[in-house]
């Protein structure tokens, strides 16, 4: 494994700022800079933070100041959006799955556009949301994805047609189309691929007298997790040329995550045990899989930086804390020979460390400070 280096700017914050472990630091400064550049390729392009990657309420009210929109998929979510001041024209939700309660508590605060991808969820809006509009999601390739999502989610482009003709018979309004690569997408251009595939779809309907008028891309932006090197603008350059094949179309939205916020964020976790076993060396962090670190399940790779320690670097399986077999962080890192005691600063973090922490076997979640 190979082992990458935390941003300089982020070592410095997290040696300021990491007294008590275990901690997640939010960098507003990588913030802002982030939502500048999504948000510049407006009017074009409406950009709609997922909540989901993280929720802290800073973070939300920073990206509110920077003039980015939100996607939701809870009444709680929802609840924190409004709480913050945030109004409702600036709240979307693409879940294909809702509770009915979500989908009333949309509706009472003027969202009336909802995101479906099966019969079952448009005949479940005829009920609970009659007459809204409906986003029809559209299964694309997930290639290049660490996390991909075209299993759980989305219909076929015979489908998606058969499920507009369905929504209409049911006196729902379709409105558009919506897709996702991929959390993680380290392909820059997948989103014009799939455009390519939507287009099919989207002048299909027109011969059954129906009118799309908006396009959503979904997320998948990557953060700096292993080798990858984000480059949004490239992305957003493709999504901008690709959306010139569809003239109609008087919306389009993006739905960054993870790379709103990803890297911004430094994850501090201290030693609290060393062992060696059979010949390899183990690290035990204060933060690990179930308070944190939960996506090194799903294959994403952290760095790892000693911040209090320096030397001839070892391999270090790093595990979390907890009594469960299933947590272990990494393996073959590249580590000095570290303390009890001594801080580990991991990054990217900061997305999908906060909002998947649990406090199984008693765990400290870690704590959010934005600087």
């Amino acid at each position: 494994m190979t082992t990458l280096r935390v941003d300089d700017n982020l070592i410095q914050i997290a040696l300021n700022h990491s007294s008590a472990t275990p901690v997640l630091i939010m960098d507003m400064a990588t913030l802002k800079r982030t939502a500048a550049t999504f948000s510049g390729y407006a009017p074009a392009i409406a950009t709609y933070y997922a909540v989901k990657a993280n929720a802290d309420p800073f973070v939300l009210r920073t990206l509110a100041g920077e003039g980015i929109g939100f996607e939701v998929a809870s009444e709680a979510e929802l609840s924190t959006l409004l709480s913050l001041g945030v109004s409702s024209d600036r709240i979307i939700t693409s879940n294909p799955i809702k509770a009915p309660a979500f989908i009333s508590a949309m509706r009472s605060i003027g969202v009336d556009r909802f995101v479906v991808d099966s019969i079952d969820e448009i005949d479940k809006l005829a009920s609970y949301a009659p007459g809204c509009h409906v986003l029809l999601r559209l299964a694309v390739d997930n290639t290049g994805s660490t996390w991909p999502l075209d299993e759980k989610f989305a219909a076929t482009a015979v489908e998606t047609i058969e499920l507009a003709m369905h929504a209409v018979q049911t006196g729902l309004q379709p409105a558009g189309l919506t897709f996702h690569v991929g959390s993680q997408c380290t392909n820059p251009f997948a989103w014009a691929t799939a455009l390519r595939d939507a287009k099919a779809v989207w002048d299909e309907v027109k011969n059954h007298e129906i009118k799309f008028d908006t396009l959503n891309v979904g997320g998948g932006f990557p953060a700096a997790h292993h080798d990858v090197h984000p480059d949004y603008e490239q992305s957003l350059d493709s999504i901008v040329e690709s959306i010139s094949a569809f003239p109609d179309a008087s919306t389009i939205e993006v739905e960054p995550g993870r790379g709103l916020v990803g890297d911004a964020g430094v994850l501090v976790g201290r030693v609290v045990g060393k062992a060696t076993r059979s010949g390899n060396r183990w690290l035990y962090l204060d933060v690990g899989v179930f308070n944190g670190l939960m996506e090194v399940v799903g294959g994403i790779e952290y760095q790892y930086t000693s911040l209090d320690h320096e030397g001839p670097e070892n391999e270090w399986t790093v595990a979390g804390p907890s009594c469960d077999s299933m947590d272990i962080v990494a393996r073959e890192v590249r580590l000095p020979d570290l303390a009890v005691g001594d801080r580990v600063a991991i990054s990217p973090a900061g997305a999908y460390t906060s909002v998947y922490a649990s406090s199984f076997n008693g765990l400290a979640q870690p704590r959010v400070l934005c600087v």
